[in-house]
């Protein structure tokens, strides 16, 4: 136990968390500062509000949940996560993602708020664990095409589930309970014939003002500027015209209320795995994002600290009636460019979305749904990476297929278990390729063995070096086992040396690996001895007990400054045990060992009988 807490007290320390890292900014704080994070936080105030409204459409909660959610993240942003320039709130992934996992689980949109702060608050709980236990920097090893292939899977996801409300029509899914996103599609495509032709007429407007405020002002927030637009042109056609149109409902400060329903036994049980693959998901959009900022930066990041601050700022959004929140890569990106020098930038952001809120709530009622839906479709087909995916899809066959399932079982499955299905692809798909270290046996021939004699008698014994190249797991231990096992079928073989120097790795599957060798060994009269044998290696051995089941005398630490001292010594003590008798040492003379395969092997095989014919030869020659 106590081991135990000096392992946890380590662990925290080696996380170099601070508690309230904006304290250092408050307390070097410059006047010149104050401007630049004031005009950093309206430009991206300016972006988070209207993708606040969208996002929440996306993950079919109301768009209050959005606004709410986007104000409660930045401020935590600026409070915890110990970035000057990370904005936090409602992203499109986790969006997707949540609309996806309750949807599985068989919970009707409508239901959604009642469940929504149970699961945000254990998000945030496996995030502060993932922090304070310094586990959070395993994202990097999830393979690229497992992301590219969720990223790719989340885009089609969100096109599919806007597209209904954005034609106008309603979305009959014929199965009960748990819906995949192939039910979507599939009551998409059959719903096509029930299209609105006001809602229609909307999209045709969202997408002319979209790209005409794109292509005359590319560097202005063109999503606010469409949206503001749309909203002015419902109002003058709903007014003046009497058009039927779908709109938001409005919002106000004052409505703003605490939320902690939801928080029963059953519930936590239920979307555990919800808030799990919610929480992985926001390790992974953090972790991309602030590596991505901190190398614009020149700046080391500290992603422990950020994914405290992304754990309290979705406990925080459960409580305060948010939404999932995330690192955003293009709200981050205009918070750097356009000079934020602390993290009151973020702070400030939350402050203009409050005051946004309270000057234009009470017009969301002439924001068109079916604009605002065409507005996501629009955003999701931006989003595809083109290059990365022709990069993917054209690397080759592993990462080919890991994109590919991903990808196609998003569809059949929740995308909480799509992405771990290609995780789990992708970890297989390596130990087949990790889990192949190379033994090679040092050997020659003809003239070339070296053979010492060492008495009278008429035998000779086999002295085999082998060596070994790569990490010896639990997935190679089958292997490891079958190759020696081969090597001991020779009948003059007496002792095996196993060369460990490129042995990185040895774990406790091998351990058991190395012993039940021992055994067979044992049996069949051969030894074993280690050369080579590194720090790591050695004290493994050590402290699994089969230092000295082999017998300390019959291994030979690694000396770097002499490299074949060790190998010299074990030969000796080889020797030693094979006693007086012509021994053949198997060792290379040649720069290329011979590696057990097929051909190899065939090779061994006709090399008698070249030399008989090579003898032939030359006597007839002469």
């Amino acid at each position: 136990m106590r081991r135990l807490f000096r392992s946890v007290f380590r662990l925290w320390r080696e996380t170099k968390l601070e508690v309230l890292p904006i304290s250092k900014d408050i307390l070097h704080y410059r006047s010149e500062y104050l401007l630049s994070d004031i005009f950093s936080g309206l430009n991206v105030a300016l972006l988070v509000f209207p993708q606040a409204m969208v996002y929440a459409l996306l993950a079919g909660l109301p768009v209050e949940y959005g606004l709410y959610g986007a104000i409660v993240a930045t401020m935590i942003s600026a409070l915890f996560s110990g970035s000057s320039v990370l904005n936090l709130g409602p992203t499109n992934s986790t969006a997707v993602v949540m609309l996806s996992a309750l949807t599985a689980c068989g919970v009707p949109w409508e239901k959604f708020p009642e469940v929504l702060p149970v699961v945000l608050v254990m998000t945030g709980v496996f995030l502060l664990i993932s922090a304070c236990l310094n586990i959070s920097s395993l994202v990097q090893y999830v393979s690229k095409s497992v992301i590219l292939g969720y990223m790719t899977a989340v885009i089609i996801i969100m096109i599919i589930n806007q597209l209904h409300t954005a034609l106008g029509f309603n979305l009959h899914v014929v199965q009960d309970g748990a819906i995949t996103s192939w039910d979507m599609l599939k009551a998409t495509f059959i719903g096509l014939k029930d299209i609105d032709l006001n809602s229609l007429f909307i999209c045709v407007i969202v997408i002319a003002l979209f790209f005409f405020w794109k292509k005359c002002f590319p560097k202005m927030p063109v999503i606010a500027m469409t949206i503001f637009s749309l909203a002015l042109l419902s109002y003058f056609l709903m007014t003046f015209f009497h058009f039927s149109i779908q709109t938001l409902d409005n919002v106000y400060v004052s409505s703003w209320k605490a939320t902690l329903n939801g928080f029963t036994m059953d519930n936590v049980n239920t979307f555990a795995s919800t808030a799990f693959a919610l929480s992985f998901i926001c390790l992974i959009d953090g972790t991309t994002i602030l590596k991505a900022l901190a190398a614009r930066m020149g700046v080391r990041p500290n992603i422990n600290q950020m994914v405290f601050g992304v754990g309290l700022a979705n406990m925080a959004c459960g409580i305060c009636s948010g939404m999932p929140a995330s690192g955003s890569l293009v709200r981050s990106s205009a918070n750097y460019i356009s000079g934020a020098r602390t993290s009151l930038a973020s702070f400030f952001c939350g402050i203009f979305c409050l005051l946004g809120i309270v000057c234009f709530g009470a017009f969301f009622r002439f924001v068109p749904k079916s604009g605002l839906a065409m507005v996501v479709i629009l955003l999701g087909i931006g989003l595809f990476e083109k290059e990365s995916l022709r990069i993917i899809l054209k690397s080759g066959s592993v990462d080919m297929c890991v994109f590919w399932v991903t990808v196609i079982s998003s569809f059949i499955f929740p995308l909480n278990i799509s992405i771990f299905l290609g995780i789990l692809l992708s970890v297989a798909l390596f130990l087949k390729q990790a889990a192949v270290p190379e033994f090679c046996e040092y050997t020659c021939e003809g003239d070339e063995l070296f053979q010492t004699d060492m008495g009278t008698g008429n035998q000779q014994s086999e002295l085999s070096i082998i060596h070994v190249e790569g990490n010896l797991f639990f997935a190679s231990a089958e292997l490891f086992l079958d190759q020696i096992r081969e090597i001991c079928q020779r009948p003059q073989l007496k002792v095996i040396i196993l060369k460990l120097r490129n042995a990185f790795y040895i774990d406790g599957t091998c351990l058991l690996a190395l012993k039940e060798l021992l055994l067979y060994m044992g049996l069949h009269g051969r030894k074993l001895i280690l050369s080579e044998v590194g720090p790591y290696a050695m004290k493994t051995l050590k402290q699994s007990g089969l230092y000295d089941i082999i017998g300390g005398d019959n291994i030979f630490k690694d000396n770097p400054k002499a490299l074949n001292q060790s190998t010299s010594d074990a030969m000796k003590k080889a020797r030693s045990l094979i006693g007086k008798e012509d021994v053949v040492v198997r060792i290379i003379t040649k720069k290329e060992p011979v590696h057990y395969s097929v051909r190899n092997r065939l090779r061994s095989l006709m090399a008698p009988l070249q030399r008989k014919f090579k003898d032939i030869k030359n006597a007839t020659s002469k």
